[in-house]
């Protein structure tokens, strides 16, 4: 067993798809597959369960999985505390962001990490904002999340901008968008297309909730990205923090509703876990390059 056989099992145990990890990892799908029969035969046991239309960790795949996750953590810190002792940082940082950060904010963010410590090599991973946490979770050592101003007491947060969160509907002339055009809206009965977790959910249940609206929900969906994509199909409205829907290149297919409900402003900002923050000398220097 070794690092990189525990890296592409910790890929597998994350995409749960053989084609996805192979393409993260950059090893062929075959490759990958023989890798974890190597680790199940020295095991002895089998860590995922497999057909040809999913896979799952097995139990013992869970136990090896926060193992790999443990180990890898330990070696990235050996390795970054080894070089600060010889009066330079080098090595990797792993960044999680949603597309709509990578090409906003974070690129401003990063150019002057890099111009201080041009050694620190930065792995950025961008996918929907809703899993930030659980690729924190999953060892990542920084995130850019939605965050809520009072967190989680092992993690470590900066807030760095607050959206508003507006109201998007069709563009088009049709039954969404002229339901939302009387002077009096009835909340019930507008089809709702919705985040299926995160903060903002949240934000629109209290909403819902507090006016006893039982909410006419079209779609559940994955990502601001795929908000607006229903939305712009007139399938419904939906609630969308506002830099995403300005950088959004279906913005001339959607409208920005003003009379749509007030809902808290979306926090975004930098996460890590506190133990990291502590021990790593090199997620200590980006967080005061970010501070």
């Amino acid at each position: 067993m070794d690092f990189h056989s525990l890296k592409l099992f910790l890929s597998l145990s994350r995409n749960l798809h053989f084609g996805r990890a192979s393409t993260d990892c950059h090893v062929s799908p075959s490759a990958l597959s023989r890798t974890i029969q190597r680790l199940e035969m020295q095991v002895g046991h089998r860590l995922f369960y497999r057909d040809n239309r999913s896979v799952s960790l097995t139990r013992e795949g869970e136990v090896l999985r926060n193992f790999a996750t443990e180990t890898l953590q330990r070696w990235d810190e050996s390795v970054q505390l080894m070089s600060s002792h010889e009066g330079r940082l080098s090595g990797k940082i792993s960044i999680f962001a949603s597309v709509t950060a990578s090409q906003s904010f974070l690129p401003t963010v990063l150019s002057r990490f890099r111009s201080s410590y041009p050694e620190i090599h930065l792995q950025l991973e961008t996918g929907y904002a809703v899993n930030a946490m659980q690729r924190l979770a999953e060892g990542v050592d920084v995130v850019v999340a939605a965050l809520a101003p009072e967190g989680d007491p092992n993690l470590v947060q900066l807030i760095i901008m607050s959206i508003p969160i507006v109201t998007v509907v069709p563009a088009t002339d049709c039954e969404v968008s002229r339901q939302v055009e009387k002077d009096l809206i009835d909340w019930s009965e507008v089809p709702l297309i919705l985040p299926v977790s995160g903060r903002p959910r949240e934000n629109i249940d209290e909403w819902l909730g507090d006016r006893k609206i039982s909410p006419n929900i079209y779609s559940e969906v994955d990502g601001n990205e795929a908000v607006m994509s229903m939305v712009a199909l007139g399938c419904g409205i939906g609630f969308i923090p506002e830099l995403v829907v300005e950088k959004s290149p279906l913005l001339s297919q959607v409208r920005i509703l003003r009379s749509g409900p007030g809902l808290e402003d979306f926090h975004v900002g930098f996460c890590a876990r506190k133990k990291k923050l502590e021990m790593s000398p090199l997620v200590q220097a980006f967080w005061d390059s970010v501070r």
